[in-house]
């Protein structure tokens, strides 16, 4: 038994020596083809375009509103001399919340990611003039708005 030990050791050792190791170091081409690549993508280019160019183009700055073209083409209705519940039916015609939802007892009106309940406001901007309308019910499929004295209740119309 101990001689078939030695003579796998006899074998095994040689073969061993003989066996080539595989580096972990890349070769000096790879390497040099590696860096140069690093250096043409991180050479900056000279910017091609002007200051209006590239700010037309930057996600990040908001794109102006409608061009004073098509706001000529589309003129407000003048809304002088309304009282307030022709005032607050106007107002309310562009309030569109998105739904509602119970917590508890507590009803709300959702907008969005804006959560509102009864007794708060929102402010509006109608023609040039902030509004307060305060909210003074939700139903399940309704809300009441309030302004001044005047008190509207509205539908709830599902987003499709």
């Amino acid at each position: 038994m101990r001689t078939l030990a030695c003579i796998l050791l006899l074998i095994a050792v040689p073969v061993g020596l003989t066996a080539q190791v595989e580096s972990d170091i890349a070769s000096p081409q790879k390497r040099m083809a590696v860096l140069d690549l690093v250096r043409r993508l991180l050479t900056t280019k000279p910017v091609e375009g002007g200051a209006a160019e590239i700010a037309q183009n930057n996600p990040f700055i908001p794109k102006q509103p409608a061009t004073e073209s098509q706001e000529s083409s589309v003129s407000p209705v003048p809304v002088t001399g309304l009282g307030d519940h022709d005032l607050l039916t106007t107002i309310a015609a562009n309030i569109a919340p998105s739904g509602t939802i119970k917590l508890g007892d507590t009803q709300i009106l959702l907008f969005g990611q804006k959560k509102l309940k009864v007794g708060d406001s929102i402010p509006i901007i109608f023609q040039g003039t902030t509004y307060e309308l305060q909210i003074t019910n939700i139903e399940r499929t309704s809300y009441t708005l309030r302004l001044n004295k005047e008190e509207i209740t509205r539908p709830i119309k599902s987003s499709k």
